[in-house]
């Protein structure tokens, strides 16, 4: 935890301390219609769980404040949320999932970032919530007049804590992301509408006894769109 909040920190810094010859200021709000499948590799008595799709949905914020240097803040979370069902009972998930990335323009259509993230889930009587460092790269191509096509792939290592019925346990988490979108660029409105697809796999390693409870995957899969009203100033 102590190293997420330091890079959170140096990402707020270096904005502040750079100097501003124009600027641009992206306000909006991205989705993803997810499922969810989970799956215990030590167990094989256990069957994989299937969750139908849920709704997250939250705030983007991106802000260019040099020629090559952007950040950008995107945060979502379940309104409705996912339902794991058994033969006794329906328990209800919430999801979480934030990123804040400092992003930074090697060639015109090729992009590196690096930054925080936090991941958590909440359920009744317990909630599992870890953060830690990510990063990635990032492909933009023109395919049509105001068209392009959009690709992104990342890596996540992060550390937290697991609490239900059963006590509480520490964990560590590790896994990637893959992206795909196809956006749009209204420059009379300064307005930018995406849809695409996006994939996340991820792998928790618990710190506990029981031989079965060790580890476990989540993968999560489905359509997403983004709409962003762009604000430039000099």
């Amino acid at each position: 935890m102590k190293l997420f909040k330091i890079i959170i920190y140096s990402i707020l810094t270096f904005i502040i301390s750079s100097s501003l010859y124009a600027s641009d200021l992206g306000i909006g709000v991205s989705g993803w219609y997810a499922d969810w499948k989970m799956y215990n590799p030590d167990n094989p008595n256990d069957k994989t769980i299937k969750m139908d799709p849920a709704f997250c949905i939250g705030p983007s914020i991106s802000y260019q404040f040099a020629q090559s240097w952007s950040t950008t803040l995107v945060a979502l979370f379940t309104p409705s949320p996912y339902e794991m069902s058994d033969v006794y009972s329906t328990t209800k998930i919430r999801r979480y999932d934030s990123d804040l990335v400092l992003n930074y323009q090697l060639v015109r259509y090729l992009k590196i970032f690096f930054g925080g993230k936090y991941l958590g889930f909440t359920f009744k009587n317990g909630k599992h919530h870890g953060a830690g460092p990510g990063g990635g790269i990032g492909l933009t191509i023109p395919v049509i007049d105001n068209f392009y096509f959009l690709g992104n792939v990342s890596g996540l290592y992060l550390w937290g804590n697991h609490k239900d019925n059963d006590g509480s346990k520490d964990f560590t988490e590790y896994g990637y992301n893959a992206s795909v979108q196809l956006a749009y660029y209204a420059a009379s409105a300064g307005l930018t509408t995406s849809i695409g697809y996006r994939y996340q796999f991820i792998k928790s390693r618990y710190d506990t006894d029981d031989p079965y409870g060790k580890k476990d995957e989540h993968t999560f899969k489905g359509f997403t769109f983004l709409i962003v009203k762009s604000f430039h100033w000099e």
